[in-house]
């Protein structure tokens, strides 16, 4: 009888291994799993079916089992165990395997390039476990000289690569790696005790043991249906605790004994009401405490993702209101301490340097209600959106884990900060804002969906472990140590002074009167208020413009129209009557027509903010022309685009003959921004050029240059 020849190798004969009469007898082990009645299957014999789901990779049908035990002999028998890692397993070698399982199996779902891909991503799993237990076992064993026989001729490794592998696994690098992947593993304080089917066997041994609980229950009650209703699917929070019990019905651990109860806790309150799952808030995320990790499902097996298990994230918040308040009361009792002391500290003390350089604090003003304030503080700024700052944070160095740690990146620590994208850091992590880059290849620490190396995260806020963040003057040379300058009285810094007005406004807002009839609405003494996190947000050049910012910036600009003699011919929208938010429709249509009808200007600027994003419209009305300028170049806004020419086409027919016609849009090729927040200040930058360089028609041959503004 022959034999196919891509089929694993025969066991090599069994023969004594002597050894050193000082040494003391090997233990028993299980023998490598070999399936001879697969590898002596006659040539053209029908293949076992096995049935593989392409999007998670798992086995279906009654020999599934045979056919994950394959999976580990390819990899032990097939694969190079002196590879460093899968990666680097030759593309044609991967290739070889794949079809010698092939071979072997009858897989239809073969021809779904997913399901090669799934079932070699388990032969690499395979393959990491195998080396990992030859290491443990075997390579750092006491005496290797009297194992060195025994693997070669278990495993079939020459001599030559086992004392090569043997080697790297004595390496001082090694070590290093090993002692962080146990340290990684003590994090786990509530291992499971599955098997090797992990929760796909439990589940279906559970499944089974309902089903025969069912036909029992049918049959004491004498029941003639032939068909039994299929029982219903395990609770994820029902196997989780069951993973984590032991024969003797203890639970693993401390931790996993505390998560235990608090889900028979949650049970009992769902039964009577009182606890209601929403979205992926259900019992076991509210029991343990955290929300699930991104790309995996607790409690639910490889290969399957949050969105297969619980479905798409609605477009409002997922989190249970209990849950977000609770989260919220955590931050409130937290910071309740500490900001009183931390920010009138430093407030005294920038008082004091104001008196002592001889600088007048301003008269309380009187603070009437304010207006309603858009809110401009989404994916611009800090994507938590939830986060209270208490103001305490340093410029800091980021490190990434290496030996010694290396210095990747420049950024600030925002200490009190507790969640970060709405996810709470854990104990052993800091919320860091990036603001110099030295690596941009280097690897995140806590990556996210968005940012997964250094280069992706400039300008933006990431959870960085604690021991990787060092102040700057605990640095040894990060940069060479420069004096801070202080400019002189004489000369006239105005973010510099700006800056020593922050602690005042800080008491109280400054109040600043406006004519709002220059911007076509009917109150002359329309009320600003500017706030001291709006001039923080000046100063600190990493955050999103508030609107409060650009209504000042407008007004500024009104008044160098006016002081170039041309007020005539430009015209500005008010931002806050074109949002979305806070007016229908309607009446920013008609806010629009009015003022183009009653000014008769030439030019309109308008700054529109689209989703925490600022962006810039000038409107022609005589030529029924728009320009749309975009810092991230995106294409205009349908809203703010049906607005505009409704109310172009709603302009009298005396002022012009085109205005029935839908208005022509241009799309300039403005400057791009680099980062995620400085979309106000290239709306700002953009006022300005068009002011100052009175333009008002050949757009297109003016804003030319994709380059991002350089400061």
């Amino acid at each position: 009888m022959t034999t196919q020849s891509n089929s694993p190798p025969p066991p090599p004969p069994s023969t004594g291994v002597t050894s050193h009469s000082s040494s003391p007898p090997l233990k028993r082990t299980r023998k490598a799993s070999r399936l001879r009645l697969l590898a002596t299957r006659p040539v053209g014999a029908e293949r076992p079916l096995v049935h593989v789901d392409p999007v998670t990779g798992k086995a279906d049908g009654p020999h599934s089992k045979k056919f994950r035990t394959y999976l580990g002999i390819v990899a032990r028998d097939k694969v190079d165990v002196t590879y460093e890692n899968w990666k680097h397993v030759p593309i044609t070698q991967k290739d070889l395997i794949w079809e010698d399982i092939q071979a072997e199996f009858d897989i239809p779902e073969a021809s779904d390039l997913r399901t090669k891909k799934k079932i070699l991503q388990t032969v690499g799993e395979r393959w990491r476990q195998f080396k990992s237990d030859l290491t443990s076992k075997w390579a750092l064993a006491a005496d290797k000289d009297s194992v060195d026989d025994t693997v070669c001729k278990m495993y079939g490794i020459s001599k030559e690569k086992w004392t090569q592998f043997c080697q790297s696994r004595r390496d001082p690098s090694w070590e290093n790696v090993r002692k962080k992947a146990q340290a990684v593993q003590k994090q786990n304080t509530a291992p499971h005790v599955m098997s090797r089917g992990g929760y796909e066997y439990l589940e279906k041994k559970l499944m089974d043991e309902k089903r025969k609980k069912k036909l029992e229950e049918a049959t004491q009650s004498g029941s003639t249906d032939t068909v039994i209703d299929p029982p219903s699917p395990i609770k994820r929070h029902v196997k989780w605790k069951l993973a984590r019990t032991k024969k003797t019905g203890d639970m693993t651990s401390e931790a996993a004994k505390e998560i235990a109860d608090k889900i028979d806790a949650l049970e009992e309150q769902a039964s009577q009401g009182s606890f209601v799952t929403h979205g992926r808030h259900d019992i076991l995320t509210a029991a343990i405490g955290r929300p699930e990790h991104p790309g995996r499902v607790r409690a639910v097996g490889a290969g399957i993702t949050i969105k297969q298990y619980f479905g798409s994230a609605s477009r409002t918040s997922s989190i249970a209101p209990e849950y977000l308040q609770q989260l919220t009361q955590q931050i409130k009792d937290q910071l309740e301490d500490s900001i009183t002391e931390k920010v009138t500290r430093r407030l005294m003390l920038s008082l004091s340097q104001m008196q002592s350089q001889g600088l007048a604090l301003p008269p309380e003003p009187d603070v009437g209600p304010s207006a309603a304030r858009v809110s401009t503080k989404e994916s611009c700024v800090d994507p938590s959106g939830n986060d209270l700052d208490t103001g305490d944070s340093y410029k800091c160095g980021l490190y990434i884990e290496e030996y010694p740690s290396r210095l990747v990146a420049l950024g600030r620590v925002y200490e009190g900060s507790t969640t970060i994208h709405n996810i709470p850091l854990l104990h052993d992590q800091v919320k860091v804002g990036v603001e110099e880059i030295r690596d941009v290849d280097a690897p995140i620490p806590v990556p996210t969906k968005e940012v997964k190396v250094v280069g992706q995260a400039l300008n933006t806020f990431l959870a960085w472990p604690t021991h990787l963040v060092k102040r700057l003057s605990e640095q040894g040379a990060v940069r060479p140590a420069k004096p801070a300058d202080r400019p002189d009285d004489e000369v006239d810094d105005p973010l510099y002074l700006m800056t020593l007005t922050i602690p005042q406004l800080f008491l109280k807002p400054l109040q600043v009167m406006w004519d709002a009839t220059l911007f076509g609405l009917f109150n002359e003494n329309f009320p600003l208020y500017i706030k001291h996190e709006d001039l923080s947000e000046i100063a600190h050049g990493g955050q999103c413009l508030s609107i409060y910012v650009i209504q000042l910036w407008i007004l500024h600009m009104t008044e160098t129209s006016m002081r170039a003699g041309n007020i005539d011919v430009y015209g500005f929208l008010e931002p806050q009557s074109i949002q979305r938010s806070g007016q229908s429709q309607f009446e920013s249509e008609n806010y629009i027509k009015n003022w183009m009808q009653n000014s008769k200007r030439d030019v309109y600027l308008g700054a529109y903010l689209n989703g925490a994003h600022w962006q810039m419209v000038v409107i022609l009305p005589k030529e029924n022309v728009v320009i749309w300028f975009c810092s991230l170049h995106n294409k205009p806004d349908n809203y703010l685009k049906g607005i505009i020419n409704s109310a172009l086409k709603g302009l009298d027919d005396t002022q012009q003959s085109k205005s029935k016609t839908p208005a022509r849009w241009i799309v300039v090729k403005c400057n791009r921004q680099k980062g995620s927040t400085e979309c106000g200040y290239y709306v700002m930058h953009w006022m300005s050029t068009i002011i100052l360089g009175n333009f008002q028609n050949n757009w297109e041959m003016y804003f030319t240059d994709p380059r991002p503004l350089e400061p």
